[in-house]
């Protein structure tokens, strides 16, 4: 199987119920944010899979260039290849990667067992964001600037847990545009470039005309005190998909980064709780 140049950063967990799941995780993040879920899943029998975005966990410059149709594309590829030797195969996908994942439903069909969408993110209104951000988006239509400005992630990066937000926030608040070192492989880009914020409103057009075609089984969670994405954004996926067979967990003690941030557990095990469903 192919995957990205980065693919070492990336994991596969044969499990024994020939079921499998596909995990997403968000745009500039790294596989690190699924991997307590992926091996809770795999304690559970699943089969997992969770590839490096394409152009993730390198360099700055590489991240800019990513589309959103090469991530896609991408998650197209993976649950196909998961698909051939499992009888059912699910997505998880956490903030973009749950678009991507709906997406991928949409595409494919009936062929999607069931969906997980964690924190989703359809537009991006947390109570920690700069107010001034907003005006990025009239900057974006630029292709200069956009590929110029990059966005440094700042407190609470996610998360509420203070003992993993000071770990990250040691690295974030050292770390320079013109150069990254490994633990951008634990942690993701400390800096969130304005064209991947573009090609993340781009997709965000896409799925938005698609979610009503969507009839996949889906487990919406999303923190109530999310500090990136209100929990707007899960109401909204869940009011606008058409999927009969639809749930939303609001969590009570967490932000953004909900696969590793206080409830952790709590995510995990409700997400095998709705794949064992079916």
């Amino acid at each position: 199987m192919e995957q990205n140049n980065s693919k070492k950063y990336s994991f596969f967990l044969k499990g024994t119920n020939h079921k499998a799941v596909l995990l997403i995780h968000g745009i500039t993040g790294t596989p690190s944010e699924m991997s307590y879920l992926g091996k809770f899943l795999h304690r559970a029998g699943y089969t997992v899979l969770c590839n490096t975005l394409p152009r993730h966990c390198g360099s700055l410059g590489e991240l800019k260039r990513v589309k959103w149709y090469e991530i896609a594309a991408m998650c197209r590829e993976d649950f196909k290849y998961l698909k051939t030797g499992n009888q059912k195969v699910f997505i998880v996908g956490l903030s973009m990667g749950a678009l991507a994942g709906v997406h991928t439903a949409y595409e494919l069909s009936d062929e999607v067992t069931g969906l997980v969408a964690l924190a989703p993110t359809l537009f991006y209104d947390g109570w920690a964001l700069h107010k001034g951000k907003f005006l990025l988006e009239l900057l974006w239509c630029m292709p200069f600037l956009r590929n110029s400005i990059n966005i440094r992630e700042d407190w609470p990066y996610g998360l509420k847990d203070e003992k993993l937000r000071s770990n990250i926030e040691r690295f974030y608040k050292s770390a320079r545009a013109a150069e990254f070192d490994n633990k951008v492989l634990l942690f993701g880009s400390p800096f969130f470039p304005l064209a991947c914020l573009y090609e993340h409103h781009r997709f965000t057009k896409v799925v938005k005309k698609e979610i009503s075609s969507v009839t996949t089984p889906i487990l919406i969670m999303h923190a109530k005190e999310d500090d990136m994405v209100s929990i707007k954004n899960a109401r909204y996926l869940l009011a606008h998909i058409g999927s009969p067979d639809k749930t939303l967990i609001e969590l009570e003690d967490s932000y953004h980064m909900i696969t590793i941030d206080k409830e952790k557990d709590r995510v995990a095990q409700e997400t095998v709780n709705f794949l064992n469903k079916f």
